[in-house]
């Protein structure tokens, strides 16, 4: 299931912050989650593990817009849990203005050396394609679109500390804040 939304149907300024994390696992980082708390969205990117996540979320930010990740499955969320995730997407697109934010766990591409080519390929309209599953923080704008990987921001494998990302689009451009929070 892929989902479109737009956004400008959402929110009715010309700026918005959007916050990135993916990878919680069943936990938000308490500090992660901290650096989001001005957002107008915030955007899961998968493994996400629980409906308490997206629960935690939404008292940050008015829309929550989560992917699944490959952990986000039937037999690994709890009974109670099953009906917020059939309405999770396995990919996502976020329409602002004239741009496009693509969003997949990216648990399809396995090959690190390959993967933004992948992605890139897969969304070649979009101008940002955000990704998860590798729990590394990612920046990569040398070209368009950019690909960006918040990190993870639970306790499972941070490699050097909970991640996340605020994106700012102002003005017509965007621009990308990081957040690493030191283990």
């Amino acid at each position: 299931m892929d989902t479109k939304i737009n956004l400008n149907d959402l929110i009715k300024k010309s700026a918005i912050t959007v916050g990135v994390l993916s990878d919680t696992h069943n936990q938000l980082n308490d500090i992660a989650i901290k650096s989001l708390h001005s957002c107008d969205v915030i955007i899961h990117a998968g493994d996400i593990g629980n409906a308490d996540v997206l629960n935690a979320l939404s008292t940050h930010a008015d829309y929550v817009f989560p992917v699944r990740g490959n952990n986000d499955t039937e037999e690994k969320w709890a009974p109670q849990d099953l009906a917020a995730l059939a309405d999770i997407p396995d990919n996502l697109e976020l329409h602002f203005d004239d741009n496009v934010v693509a969003v997949t766990h990216g648990h399809q591409f396995l090959k690190s050396e390959t993967r933004h080519d992948k992605l890139r390929n897969q969304f070649p309209h979009a101008d940002i394609i955000i990704y998860g599953h590798s729990h590394r923080l990612v920046c990569d704008q040398q070209q368009t679109p950019w690909v960006i990987n918040p990190g993870a921001a639970g306790y499972t494998r941070t490699f050097g500390g909970a991640s996340c990302i605020i994106l700012n689009y102002q003005a017509k451009k965007w621009s990308v804040e990081q957040f690493r929070i030191p283990e």
